[in-house]
């Protein structure tokens, strides 16, 4: 019995974190999807880029959040999005590190253009995004365990 029950309770987290990456991806995307002229002014601002590629970026990088946001619920595309999601944290984490050793006092845009300026809190930004990392390793920690379980039945 206490065995099951500490299934049931991993099942259970893991889905929240489904659930979580799936809610910020999301919420992170539709006011980019909505406003890309605001989302392509934040990314200019990280000055990694130019102009042209930065307005590319503002338009596609929002729906493939959204798209990976959705795909981490569903089984088939589970993995994979999964494994995207944990290469645009690793990005996102990276950006924000080097913004921060420039000195850049900047809005990341994270979700989509926020009113008034406020300074960038840089430890916030990247301690969010490596939490979020972990919830994507776990997610694919259970489903590689779960690929393992069905192939061995």
């Amino acid at each position: 019995m206490g065995r099951m029950a500490a299934i049931t309770n991993r099942h259970l987290f893991v889905l929240l974190a489904r659930l979580a990456l799936a809610g910020v991806f999301v919420t992170a995307a539709l006011p980019k999807i909505e406003d890309p002229v605001a989302f392509a002014h934040s990314v200019d601002a990280f000055r990694v880029i130019d102009a042209g590629l930065s307005n590319w970026i503002a338009l596609c990088l929002p729906w493939l959040e959204l798209v990976l946001g959705i795909g981490i619920l569903v089984p088939a595309i589970r993995r994979a999005s999964g494994a995207l999601i944990g290469l645009l944290l690793l990005l996102f984490i990276t950006l924000h590190l080097s913004a921060w050793a420039r000195g850049l006092d900047i809005s990341c845009g994270c979700f989509g253009s926020e009113t008034g300026h406020a300074s960038a809190d840089y430890r916030w930004l990247i301690l969010r995004n490596l939490l979020l990392l972990g919830a994507v390793i776990l997610v694919l920690k259970q489903d590689r365990r779960n690929n393992i379980k069905d192939s061995c039945s």
